[in-house]
């Protein structure tokens, strides 16, 4: 059999018919045609052959013209299907046109009528096939440029953010009082944050911002953040700046603005008395709520130059003793009757380890 033919299925119940539309197709043209008495076994065949073109007659027994239209489109709508009639009801044909038929042909027909119908139906059929695999194409290249695009862009984010990661731990270390303290609140505010029932993608935004919270004060001169006496009203108002300085060096990268609202939102109160804005709880974004009390417990339970650290117990209960006034009720109560679970992660290095890494 020609590869290179093109493919004809004709169904019809009269044999004479099918003999004289098959002889008179291959004679004229690269076709190669099959034939059917059984509309059925004409159907069975259009999963095992590569048809162009269906012709078929519309009054046959077991199965109408109309039915093997219905088929055919519903297995293949890029295969035109041409009927035979000797009927030209317009109900018929109106059904027909609904389910899509792609021309008629009224008995008795012409061969050359039969030939042009074909050919166009076979160039038709071409250019959906053509179009199909041009879409086809299309959607692997869009999808691969997506997925090439996407990866660039973690990569990139994964990169910058390992580097601030570092510019805080550089921070940090240059001050016995604060090293650690973004991990351990990064480990406080997720363990809390599971308690709370965050989904991932929240967890992993509580995660980023929680790790960067205090990433502002890398543009505060270190003579104020390091002061062992009482800072003056205009040395505070330097440091109330560092959620801002925080959120501008992040923007850059495009990261998810939850992360920006952690960062600028982590000092803000419940009764708006925090700052840099002095929003209230509403306004404060749900997961800078959770971050600011994991951050107001690091920092209570961490020495500082210009006071001792306080015990756990005493600082949950400070927390505890805030509620409405600081903290969210909500974030806060579930924080103190936790306290245990959640502040277990702090001595225990390789989970506080794991759960940096999922940041990244």
């Amino acid at each position: 059999m020609n590869k290179d033919k093109i493919r004809i299925l004709v169904i019809d119940d009269d044999v004479a018919i099918l003999d004289c539309i098959r002889l008179s197709l291959q004679s004229l043209g690269p076709y190669q045609v099959t034939v059917c008495e059984n509309p059925r076994e004409a159907l069975e065949l259009l999963h095992t052959n590569d048809f162009a073109t269906v012709i078929s007659d519309v009054n046959m027994p077991g199965l109408s013209g109309l039915d093997v239209l219905a088929a055919v489109v519903k297995y293949d709508d890029k295969i035109p299907v041409v009927l035979i009639t000797g009927n030209t009801e317009s109900e018929i044909m109106r059904k027909a046109i609904h389910l899509g038929v792609y021309e008629f042909l009224k008995k008795p027909f012409e061969m050359s009528d039969l030939v042009v119908t074909v050919k166009q139906a076979v160039e038709t059929h071409r250019l959906k096939v053509q179009n199909e695999q041009y879409q086809n194409h299309l959607e692997s290249l869009v999808q691969q440029r997506t997925i090439e695009l996407f990866a660039a862009k973690s990569k990139l984010e994964k990169s910058y953010l390992n580097t601030i990661h570092t510019m805080v731990n550089a921070m940090e270390v240059n001050d016995i009082y604060t090293r650690g303290h973004s991990e351990r609140v990064t480990a406080i505010a997720m363990r809390l944050g599971k308690l709370l029932g965050l989904n991932i993608d929240e967890l992993r935004q509580l995660r980023i911002g929680a790790l960067l919270h205090d990433l502002g004060k890398i543009g505060i001169i270190s003579n104020v953040l390091n002061k062992e006496q009482r800072l003056t009203e205009s040395e505070y108002d330097i440091i109330k700046q560092h959620p801002i300085i925080g959120a501008k060096i992040i923007d850059p990268i495009g990261l998810p603005d939850t992360i920006s609202k952690i960062i600028v939102q982590h000092h803000e109160w419940a009764n708006g008395e925090g700052y840099p804005y002095g929003i209230t709880l509403p306004d404060i974004h749900p997961l800078a709520r959770i971050v600011s009390v994991a951050d107001s417990f690091d920092a209570m339970t961490s020495q500082r130059s210009y006071r001792p650290s306080r015990e756990f117990a005493s600082a949950a209960e400070e927390v505890y003793a805030n509620l409405n006034r600081q903290f969210d009720p909500v974030v806060g109560k579930v924080f103190y009757e936790n306290q245990r679970q959640i502040l277990s992660v702090i001595n225990d290095h390789q989970a506080l380890k794991d759960l940096l890494q999922e940041a990244f």
